[in-house]
């Protein structure tokens, strides 16, 4: 099949939803337009699976999991919604599914998959780059205008600093396996790049993302953390935490703002286990609103997208409301199965693997997007072949990275 038609018909749509350029067409040119654009990507991707079909490999029976999770989803979101009368646009909530369904015939091409990495990695990195550039600019997307005053944190291209937080994470995570070097030069290179995309991170001042991070990093190092490194890793400890104590106490000194002070306090309230004064931001309150219509129908739910109507700020809590309480459990079965299959991987795809899924584990938490998001979505993809990958391999799977 003609390489140029599987980018216009795969990575094209991915491409325009990880840089969220149509909100942006929708924010400053024409909505129309961007509806167009949402359902023309759609039928891009439908395309793409029929013209690709006779280059389509072997399936991953891993990520098949997410397709009996839409039947259960939709089975009991539909009878739900007749029962309570929601109503919400059923094409619209199709589109990370048809998503996830054009991608998870491409990837299965294993020549796909490497193109795939190398699209994912250069779109995440241009986003967390486009979140410092924004923030300096002090433009935000969401509100659609440049501000007299300094931005209190980043939002990126969504104007979420949340999601931009996620987004950075994963430009670390996918950048740091993608581009192994082996000379110093590049080495530094490297480390610069990772140093920046922390930075965009650090920007956003998310207090999830900064801790998510925390053990991300752990993970994707897990070389440096044995034998002798290991106890100079805890003799460092004392001292990273004489340095959070230091920065929350400088704070007022450094010129932040009263949010961003506040949400160094919450990062030190994190890092030092005062989970009870952490503050959440409101989501609390949005989350027990969503609650009592859980407790209200918990068997069958409340219809499909019901939390998002209600802005709950949990995935997990999201799709017990929307679908009932068995869908839940094959979610979170699911969501099991994907974790405990990367522990069958080799070390070096292990603990990328790892930190992909508890970025978005973690995130699920305090987001209720990201299942809904076609950008992320395909992560799902993404690792679930590389899980079967491996296992064809014998673990000898070796395609993930460039060297120089």
């Amino acid at each position: 099949m003609n390489k140029f038609i599987v980018s216009i018909c795969f990575y094209l749509p991915f491409i325009i939803s990880c840089l969220n350029i149509q909100a942006m067409v929708s924010k400053f040119i024409s909505y129309n337009l961007a509806q167009f654009i949402a359902y023309f990507n759609l039928v891009l991707i439908i395309i793409g699976i029929f013209l690709f079909r006779k280059n389509i490999k072997t399936l991953s029976s891993t990520n098949r999991l997410w397709f009996v999770f839409y039947i259960l989803y939709y089975s009991f979101g539909l009878l739900a919604s007749g029962i309570s009368g929601f109503q919400t646009s059923i094409i619209a909530t199709l589109v990370p599914v048809i998503y996830f369904t054009g991608f998870y015939f491409l990837l299965s091409n294993r020549e796909q998959f490497k193109i795939f990495f190398k699209v994912i990695t250069i779109c995440f990195v241009i986003s967390a780059f486009l979140t410092i550039i924004l923030i300096k600019f002090n433009f935000n997307i969401k509100s659609g205008g440049v501000y007299d005053w300094d931005l209190d944190r980043a939002g990126g291209v969504t104007g979420d600093a949340n999601a931009a937080a996620l987004t950075s994470i994963f430009a670390f995570i996918l950048f740091n396996q993608f581009y192994k070097p082996s000379k110093f030069t590049f080495r530094t290179i490297k480390n610069i790049i990772l140093s920046i995309l922390f930075y965009s991170l650090f920007l956003t001042f998310s207090t999830t993302g900064l801790f998510v991070f925390t053990i991300v990093f752990f993970l994707i190092n897990y070389r440096f953390f044995t034998g002798l490194k290991l106890f100079l890793f805890a003799a460092i400890i004392p001292i990273f935490y004489v340095g959070v104590f230091a920065l929350q106490s400088q704070a007022h000194n450094l010129g932040l703002s009263n949010a961003q002070i506040n949400k160094i306090e919450n990062i030190t309230n994190v890092l030092t286990l005062n989970l009870d004064q952490v503050d959440n931001s409101g989501r609390a309150d949005l989350l027990e609103n969503v609650l009592y219509y859980l407790y209200k129908n918990p068997v069958l739910g409340n219809g499909i997208d019901f939390s998002v109507s209600m802005r709950g700020h949990n995935t997990f809590v999201g799709v017990w409301v929307d679908a009932g309480v068995l869908t839940f459990l094959f979610f979170i079965f699911m969501l099991s199965y994907y974790f405990l299959k990367t522990f069958s991987l080799n070390l070096q795809f292990r603990y990328f693997a790892m930190s992909i899924l508890i970025v978005l584990y973690i995130f699920m938490i305090s987001l209720q997007s990201v299942i809904n998001q076609p950008y992320l979505i395909v992560l799902f993809v993404f690792v679930g072949y590389l899980i079967d990958f491996n296992k064809i391999d014998d673990g000898r799977s070796k395609f993930l990275s460039i060297k120089s």
